[in-house]
């Protein structure tokens, strides 16, 4: 009696487990999906307020983000890769998804028509530096919002494979913001100098 009614509990338990699993996915999935959405919409905007000037598309970078959604995507639907079961741990992967999009929209609102996509980094035409808001405190905050945001989306789907993730974000991201902070001390000079050392780099008083 005593195996049984512990056999019960521990199919009781791991029943519970399975639903706050799915939950945590769902969650994670429908945040995904705002901010994609919320991408495509703004961008349309600040497409017909502020021309590109020029483009230089960078494919392979356009690939790996294409890869990378993709990859996120599979994960979150079930088919984990490097598995491992924490459910604990799993709330703390949602904790930075939901950080990394607070970011990201807050970042993108606060840029407004002077954004870009990151591939086809460019000045734009009568193209401002962005210096309030959320960019008072940190200069490239959508980037910053994504490095927690997709390893934490792999943390919720229970995938050993975020720490791989997080690797490749890093370096991409490190790439892409020396690249464009070049590109804007060229265009602002002094004034962008002066507010790289005033302000961190992708995340808010850490880094």
């Amino acid at each position: 009696p005593l195996f049984n009614k512990y056999f019960d509990v521990s199919i009781h338990r791991s029943s519970i487990n399975m639903k706050i699993d799915l939950i945590l996915r769902l969650t994670t999935l429908v945040l995904l999906i705002i901010w994609r959405v919320y991408w495509f919409l703004t961008a349309k905007n600040a497409l017909a307020k502020k021309p590109k000037t020029k483009t230089n598309v960078g494919y392979f970078e356009k690939i790996l983000i294409g890869v990378t959604g993709g990859y996120l995507f599979i994960n979150l639907i079930g088919f984990v890769i490097f598995p491992f079961n924490n459910i604990f741990i799993q709330f703390v992967g949602l904790v930075f998804v939901i950080l990394g999009f607070t970011e990201c929209i807050v970042a993108r609102k606060n840029l407004d028509t002077n954004w870009t996509e990151s591939y086809e980094y460019q000045i734009k035409k009568d193209h401002e530096l962005i210096t309030k808001g959320i960019y008072g405190y940190v200069r490239h905050p959508i980037y910053g919002g994504i490095l927690m945001m997709f390893p934490g989306s792999l943390i919720v789907a229970g995938s050993y494979s975020f720490l791989v993730v997080l690797i490749i974000i890093l370096i991409g991201i490190e790439i892409f913001a020396r690249r464009e902070e070049k590109l804007l001390t060229k265009h602002f000079g002094k004034k962008y100098i002066e507010y790289m050392k005033a302000t961190k780099k992708f995340i808010p008083f850490v880094y």
